[in-house]
């Protein structure tokens, strides 16, 4: 199937690379006329406005910012090619789709695939999601619509919220005096992320909350007492490791 994207970031190039991969054919890229992306260049395909990427495209994948996707679905003229996108928190448009990629997405211009990974659906045209998904070399699944937000916070949770708190434990790194431990810090994070893949039970957590030792928190809280902020999440997330035993740890 002819692809015509919309956008040049993240989405847009993972599904582009992986467009080239399988050898499927690219009609073209449509960007603002502002952009600066260079999509275009390393996908090896046109640059072209939304009349004619609507008219020389099969499957048309919307793939800007989510507070923009409806603005510019909108402005696709009438065309046969399917609208879809690859937001995993808007409702699909214009009688298409979402295929939302279950996965931290690299910047245009690094290594970028959609292989092994799961896409998830919402919307019509199942048949065609599922046939892209099985061209790709991914794995599939569905969202019911009104489920989508509760499905992306779950996302976010997963993806955003562990890189955040990677880059609070290297500043508190950085305030300890213990010098540049980036990749000690990613090492500790695929030990814990292993475990937990690992175990469903109790086993896949460790540390002073699971373990009840209240005098370690209370400390830990202490040294955290001038970033309010972190020793606000700190204790939010040590009562949801704890339980009823730290409901009052503040």
């Amino acid at each position: 199937m002819r692809l015509g994207i919309l956008g040049g970031g993240r989405a847009a190039w993972a599904f582009g690379s992986a467009w080239k991969r399988i050898g499927w054919p690219l009609s073209g890229v449509w960007l603002r006329d502002a952009s600066r992306s260079r999509i275009a260049e390393l996908l090896g395909t046109a640059r072209m406005d939304l009349g004619d990427l609507a008219r020389e495209s099969e499957l048309l994948l919307v793939a800007v910012s989510d507070r923009a996707i409806p603005l510019v679905a909108e402005q696709v003229p009438e065309s046969d090619a399917l609208i879809f996108h690859a937001s995993g928190a808007l409702a699909s448009l214009r009688g298409g789709f979402s295929l939302h990629p279950l996965k931290s997405l690299p910047p245009v211009g690094e290594p970028s695939d959609l292989d092994n990974t799961l896409l998830v659906f919402e919307g019509a045209h199942k048949r065609t999601a599922k046939l892209i998904a099985a061209a790709v070399g991914a794995r599939f699944a569905e969202v019911a619509l009104e489920q989508k937000a509760l499905y992306h916070a779950a996302a976010v949770f997963g993806s955003n919220y562990v890189a955040a708190s990677l880059d609070v434990a290297q500043r508190l790194m950085e305030r300890a005096g213990v010098g540049d431990v980036r990749e000690d810090l990613v090492a500790l994070a695929l030990s814990a992320i292993e475990n937990w893949r690992k175990h469903t039970d109790a086993r896949r957590f460790t540390g002073p909350a699971v373990r009840g030792d209240r005098d370690v928190l209370e400390r830990h809280l202490a040294a955290l007492a001038d970033d309010p902020q972190v020793a606000e999440l700190y204790a939010l997330l040590a009562r949801v490791l704890g339980g009823p035993n730290l409901a009052s740890l503040k």
